[in-house]
């Protein structure tokens, strides 16, 4: 399901009009401050399925540049050796002056990839979270990191965070009910995402 989909989706059942270029941006913010509710809550637990692994060469100052941002580091190996990962600040404390000589200890996130510790030029792996982005609004199904048989259940969310957003759009009843199907679509994806959920959520066009 592209994202304008699903952006016209909660656009129809907030009783909006579809033509109206403003609420159809509006609902985009909705879709994304839920989008990115439910993946700050996933990557406290970082699921294997939201992680990336990728292969980097560092370079002399010892930091290397990722596809995307990370979020965090899951795991960092230096040749066959896992480094510790560590805050920047700590890291800091343990070479101010950046003279440390020898093959790498530790490494730690930066804001658009990684370093290590002593600095040096090598090969490493890195296993980390990507930094959660708002969807765009022309963006594709692979954009949205949650698995797509999930992608619907960000209907509930965005249907919920349009009553947020509008103080109360929509009748009490109507927030009561996504509000409960959102919290259940966030639990079910976050069981599934830990393998410990059988089947996955789908929820069908005739249950909105």
């Amino acid at each position: 399901m592209q994202v304008n989909t699903i952006r016209d989706r909660i656009v129809e059942l907030s009783h909006q009009s579809s033509t109206d270029g403003d609420v159809r941006s509006k609902a985009l913010n909705w879709l994304n401050a839920a989008y990115l509710e439910a993946l700050n809550e996933l990557l406290l637990l970082a699921p294997q399925s939201l992680q990336r692994r990728e292969s980097v060469n560092t370079d002399s100052t010892g930091q290397a540049t990722l596809s995307t941002p990370p979020h965090a580091l899951v795991k960092v190996l230096w040749g066959e050796v896992p480094l510790p990962v560590v805050t920047p600040l700590a890291l800091l404390e343990a070479d101010p002056l950046g003279t440390l000589q020898g093959n790498p200890a530790m490494a730690c996130p930066t804001a658009t990839g990684v370093q290590v510790q002593p600095r040096k030029a090598g090969a490493a792996l890195v296993v980390y979270t990507p930094r959660p982005v708002p969807l765009a609004e022309d963006g594709p199904e692979s954009s949205i990191l949650i698995p797509p048989a999930f992608h619907d259940a960000l209907i509930w969310g965005g249907l919920v965070w349009s009553a947020l957003f509008e103080r109360g759009l929509g009748s009490a009843a109507e927030l009561q009910l996504f509000s409960r199907q959102w919290a259940e679509a966030k639990t079910r994806l976050k069981l599934n995402l830990l393998g410990q959920a059988g089947v996955p959520l789908r929820v069908q066009a005739g249950d909105y």
